[in-house]
């Protein structure tokens, strides 16, 4: 009785609000005919849930299993040892790859898993850019012969993987004397990687639907989070470095090289073009016309009076095509090579740079004066260049909105980095949703490191390098762990923060709490019931952050004493 109540009173006062609560709004949700329908679209929860929720579980304990045997292997390598903990850390391993091994069989020879298979493939691509994703009834299903095959070629896999683990349990018990070996340890880091990954997978990547929408939210959050922490980490690093003429002098040479490379590109040779034919009707442009030739025939910039109208447009495949069209009068003018002109009459002739070499030029000035600048206000001030820039880049983030970052990145950077590599890079909305809110949050994560890092004692710093540290060095086993348990509360509200500023992603029409909710609201006419859905998983889940960010807290602070 006592230690309960002592738990009640260590716990936040805000969760124990929620938690007598919780009755009753489990309540009025059972009892009523709107919000539980609410809360399973937001949720993304699909047909047969619970047991995709079964299966997902299997496959965590599958991966989990194999990663702690794996570990308990490591650990037994380790050369200050006792030969009885080493044999006792190795017969524990041997149970875990028997628990794997025997999940993986009994995955293997089972159906049930079949609906969780068949929900990470449906979930996990866009049926907009494969075929094997078919929409049936307003569903989204695999096509037959393909889900056949997928499951087949599934259950052969973990077949396998059942036996090859069962290989590694026999070794892991009876073969202890090759350990040692240096191709056995660099096997067995192989396999705590290999269910690192594969543990890693299924929880951040396979999307299945016992909880699309959740789980989506949640793995933008701890994407986003991920790589704000390292940026921001990188931009507070990057203000603790010292001012350096070597620096300087680096960034002026690059950026000279940059702005010659740009110079070589503007004047490399123009491409001729001419309009032809007449102004009567339509005028044909051939896909890749740079923008500001289509502008100037759409708007009639190239005659000597501007026309009451612009001119209409017709997009084009080829130059084949445009010559067709003009026969057979569908449009009457285009604009072609100097080369393909022909007997066409000229209406005006013009010539630009080619995409390429003005895309490169474009990088080559920009870059390069970005680094001259920053090199001559390095020296004008000092300050090493990259502290400039982080500097710059820092105040620049903060003072533009979350929103105008998600757009920017998610829809003309994204599309600008798609067109400059001719399609080989096409983010997916998530994707891009991701990365904007990494770099927005980035700039915060930064004030928060560099606090962190001034508040350690430059002594110790000293010290270090007085011991002879690399300034590596000093960051990784001085600077970084000190700082990070210093500023680990305001870490945490960052972290709740972005799990809320997720919701943003949904103008991307990534599907995660908030999309859901926008779609069933957009269906079923109801206001109240999926918009109080949305922002009661809001706050159950900020309500855990919280909780588990104060016990870290605790944690780490207990460590620091000791």
């Amino acid at each position: 009785m006592n230690q309960a109540v002592n738990m009640l009173r260590n716990t936040r006062a805000s969760n124990l609000v929620f938690l007598f609560a919780l009755p009753v709004l489990i309540y009025f949700v059972a009892t009523s005919r709107n919000y539980g329908a609410a809360l399973t679209a937001v949720l993304g929860i699909e047909d047969q849930a619970l047991r995709l929720l079964l299966s997902f579980f299997l496959f965590i304990a599958l991966g989990c299993l194999g990663i702690f045997g794996s570990f308990l292997l490591i650990k037994s390598l380790r050369p200050d040892q006792e030969v009885t903990e080493v044999r006792r850390l190795q017969k524990k391993a041997s149970i875990f790859f028997l628990l794997q091994t025997f999940t993986a069989l009994g995955i293997s020879q089972s159906s049930e898993i079949d609906p969780y298979l068949v929900s990470v493939a449906v979930n996990s691509f866009d049926p907009r850019s494969v075929e094997w994703v078919v929409l049936v009834n307003q569903v989204f299903v695999l096509d037959p012969s393909f889900q056949e095959n997928l499951l087949i070629r599934v259950h052969d896999i973990l077949l396998k993987v059942s036996i090859v683990l069962g290989l590694i349990t026999l070794f892991s018990f009876f073969f202890t004397n090759l350990y040692q070996n240096r191709f056995i340890k660099i096997a067995i880091l192989a396999l705590f990687l290999i269910n690192f990954c594969f543990a890693f997978y299924i929880l951040m990547f396979a999307y299945a639907g016992f909880a699309v929408g959740i789980m989506v939210t949640l793995r933008a959050a701890f994407f986003a989070y991920i790589g704000a922490s390292i940026l921001g980490l990188v931009w507070a690093l990057f203000t603790r470095l010292k001012g350096s003429e070597f620096a300087n002098r680096v960034f002026f040479i690059l950026g000279i090289l940059l702005i010659i490379f740009g110079t070589i590109n503007v004047f490399k040779p123009h491409e001729n073009v001419a309009l032809v034919g007449t102004l009567k009707g339509k005028i044909g442009i051939i896909s890749g016309t740079p923008q500001h030739v289509t502008d100037t025939v759409r708007y009639g910039d190239f005659l000597n009076s501007e026309p009451e109208k612009p001119f209409k447009i017709r997009s084009l495949k080829s130059i084949d095509q445009a010559k067709k069209l003009i026969e057979q009068g569908s449009i009457t003018a285009t604009v072609l090579s100097s080369d393909e002109i022909g007997d066409f009459p000229i209406l005006w002739e013009t010539s630009y740079l080619p995409t390429r070499n003005k895309k490169f030029a474009i990088c080559g000035y920009v870059l390069g004066a970005l680094l001259l600048l920053l090199g001559a206000i390095g020296r004008l001030t000092s300050a090493h260049p990259l502290a400039v820039f982080s500097d710059f880049f820092v105040d620049t983030i903060r003072g533009i909105p979350m929103l105008v970052i998600i757009l920017y990145v998610g829809l003309p950077l994204a599309g600008a980095i798609k067109s400059g590599t001719g399609g080989i890079i096409d983010m997916q909305m998530m994707t891009r949703g991701i990365i904007a809110i990494a770099i927005g949050y980035s700039a915060y994560m930064a004030e928060i490191f560099r606090a962190g890092i001034e508040a350690i004692p430059k002594g110790q710093i000293e010290s270090a390098r007085t011991l002879g540290l690399r300034e590596w060095h000093v960051a990784r086993f001085i600077i970084i762990p000190q700082a990070i348990a210093i500023v680990l509360p305001a870490l945490g509200n960052e972290f709740i923060a972005m799990l809320k500023d997720t919701s943003l992603v949904s103008i991307l029409s990534v599907r995660d709490l908030t999309q859901r909710m926008k779609e069933f609201q957009a269906q079923s006419f109801l206001a109240f019931e999926p918009f109080n859905s949305a922002a009661l998983i809001y706050v159950i889940l900020t309500l855990i952050a919280a909780s588990g960010i104060k016990s870290l807290d605790k944690i780490v602070n207990k460590a620091r004493e000791h």
